[in-house]
C-alpha cells in the first residue's frame, strides 16, 4: 500500500513527493468543478524521510540493528548513512555499500455509513509492497567523501468499481525513483558536515467513477496519468564527542513537484460529454502540484562499555505549510484546497546489544502525532497518529559482509471522518476498525565498516 513513511530520505518518505487523488463534483445545473487531491499514501510518504524513507536499517561493527525507524540521525555505522545523515560518511576510510529489500503487508478495514439512508458499507484492503534501496559511501581525496543513495518505490491500491467512495477514487498506482548524491567534509576531528541533492522522478495514475448528469445509474470514468521530476536539497552535521557518543542533525528542504499529464474521460453519455467538451475538460492537460514540508531530524548515539548501543531521535516536519495538490486545467485553476494542517512531531528510541562475536539483536519503537484534527479529515485524507515497534538482528557473516533483518509492526489510528457530499450518494461517514501493517527488512552491507 505504501512504501516509506518518509518517502525517501528527502521529502517529498512523505510523504513522502506527491501523489494525488482527485474528486470532481459535476452537476447538470451548472458546470462546476471541485478538485481535491491527495492520498493518504502520499502523505504518509512525506512524513517518513522523516520516518520510513529512512527505513534502510543501518548495520555494521558495534552498531545495528536498528528496527522500527531508529538510529536515523547519529548511528552512521553503515553505508545507509548516505541516505539518513550524509555527514556520517566521513567515518568511512574505504568503499562501503549496502542493499536492502523492504516488504510491507497491510491489513485495513474501513466501515461507514452512506448518506442519511442508514446504508452501511465495509471496505477491506489487504496489500503487499516490496521496495529496494541501495547505498554507497567512499572517500574521494583528503577530507572529501561522496555518498549516494537510490530508492525505488511504488504503491497501488484498488478500492473496487462499486464501492461507496468510487467518485473520489477507484484505483491508483504510484512509482518513485529517487537519487540522493552527497558530498561531506570534516571541519575538525569532531564535526563533519554534508550537502545533498534529492532528485526524484514520480509517475502517478488514478481512475475514479464520474457521474453522468443525464444517466446517474451509469457511471463514466476519469483517468489521470501524470509524471515529472523535482529536485530538493539537504544539509546535515555529525558531532562526535568521542568514539562512543555522537550527535546528528539533518535538514531536508521542502519539495514542490509538478506532475504533467492529461485527464481522459470514457463511458460518458452524450449530454455529459457535450458539457465537458464545452468546458474544455475533455483530454485537458493537467498539472498536479503538491508541496512537501521541510523537515528536521536530530538524534543521539551512545555505545556503553559492554558494546550495547542506545539511539534516540526527534523528528519535526513543517506540516502547517503543507498544501494539498492543486490541479490546473489548461492553465486555469479550478479550485484551491484550504485544509488546515498542524506541524508533526515524532520520537524514536532503539537499543541493541551483542550476543557473541557475530550476532547482535535489537529492539526499537517510534511514535508520530497526527497532522490534522478529526473534524478536518476527509475521505481522501485518512491519516491519524501512528506508532511502530520492532525487533531486529545483525549477523557478521564475513569480515566484510554483514547481514541484517527486522520484523516491525505499524499501527495507525482509526481516523474518523465525514466526507463532502457526493452527488446522488450524499456524505460518507466512517472509521477504520482494523488498520495495521507488518513490514520486514533484509539487507547486506559490503565493506570494512567504520
Amino acid at each position: 500500500m505504501y512504501t516509506n513513511i518518509l518517502q525517501s530520505p528527502y521529502p517529498r518518505r512523505f510523504s513522502l513527493t506527491t501523489t494525488a487523488k482527485t474528486l470532481i463534483d459535476f452537476s447538470s445545473n451548472c458546470c462546476h468543478n471541485r478538485i481535491e487531491s491527495i492520498t493518504r499514501q502520499s502523505i504518509i510518504r512525506k512524513i517518513l524521510p522523516i520516518i520510513l524513507g529512512l527505513i534502510a536499517v543501518c548495520s555494521a561493527h558495534a552498531g545495528g540493528p536498528y528496527p522500527a525507524q531508529t538510529g536515523i540521525s547519529a548511528a552512521a555505522d553503515s553505508a545507509s548513512t548516505a541516505g539518513m545523515n550524509p555527514a556520517g560518511i566521513t567515518r568511512f576510510d574505504s568503499l562501503n555499500m549496502r542493499v536492502d529489500l523492504l516488504g510491507f503487508f497491510t491489513d485495513n478495514t474501513f466501515e461507514g455509513q452512506i448518506g442519511d439512508s442508514g446504508a452501511t458499507f465495509r471496505s477491506v484492503d489487504d496489500d503487499a509492497t516490496v521496495l529496494p534501496s541501495g547505498n554507497m559511501v567512499m572517500p574521494l581525496r583528503d577530507n572529501l567523501w561522496f555518498g549516494f543513495t537510490i530508492l525505488g518505490s511504488g504503491f497501488s491500491e484498488d478500492y473496487g468499481e462499486d464501492w461507496a467512495g468510487r467518485y473520489f477514487i477507484q484505483e491508483y498506482s504510484l512509482l518513485y525513483i529517487s537519487a540522493f548524491p552527497s558530498l561531506a567534509t570534516k571541519i575538525n576531528d569532531k564535526l563533519s558536515v554534508a550537502g545533498s541533492l534529492a532528485i526524484t522522478y514520480t509517475s502517478f495514475e488514478q481512475d475514479r467513477a464520474f457521474l453522468n448528469v443525464d444517466e446517474p445509474t451509469q457511471d463514466g470514468k476519469l483517468n489521470i496519468d501524470t509524471d515529472g521530476f523535482t529536485v530538493g536539497f539537504g544539509l546535515s552535521a555529525l558531532y562526535e564527542v568521542n568514539e562512543k557518543t555522537r550527535f546528528g542533525l539533518v535538514y531536508r528542504s521542502e519539495l514542490d513537484p509538478e506532475l504533467d499529464g492529461k485527464a481522459k474521460f470514457s463511458n460518458l453519455t452524450p449530454k455529459t460529454e457535450e458539457i465537458l467538451d464545452t468546458a474544455g475538460l475533455l483530454n485537458a492537460k493537467i498539472d498536479v502540484t503538491s508541496r512537501s514540508p521541510q523537515a528536521i531530524t536530530a538524534g543521539m548515539y551512545h555505545e556503553f562499555a559492554d558494546t550495547s548501543v542506545l539511539v534516540f531521535d526527534l523528528i519535526w516536519a513543517d506540516f502547517s505549510e503543507f498544501k494539498l495538490s492543486e490541479i490546473y486545467v489548461n492553465g486555469n485553476q479550478t479550485v484551491e484546497a484550504e485544509a488546515i494542517y498542524d506541524d508533526i512531531f515524532g520520537i524514536s528510541i532503539g537499543y541493541n546489544r551483542r550476543l557473541n562475536d557475530r550476532w547482535r539483536v535489537g529492539i526499537g519503537a517510534f511514535y508520530i502525532d497526527d497532522m490534522i484534527e478529526d473534524d478536518k479529515r476527509t475521505l481522501t485524507l485518512r491519516l491519524d497518529a501512528l506508532w511502530s515497534a520492532g525487533i531486529g538482528f545483525e549477523w557478521q557473516w564475513k569480515d566484510n559482509r554483514v547481514i541484517s533483518g527486522s520484523l516491525n509492526y505499524l499501527k495507525i489510528g482509526d481516523a474518523p471522518l465525514t466526507s463532502p457530499s457526493i452527488p446522488i450518494v450524499g456524505s460518507i461517514t466512517g472509521r477504520y476498525t482494523e488498520r495495521q501493517t507488518i513490514w520486514l527488512q533484509i539487507g547486506m552491507s559490503f565493506g570494512s565498516g567504520t
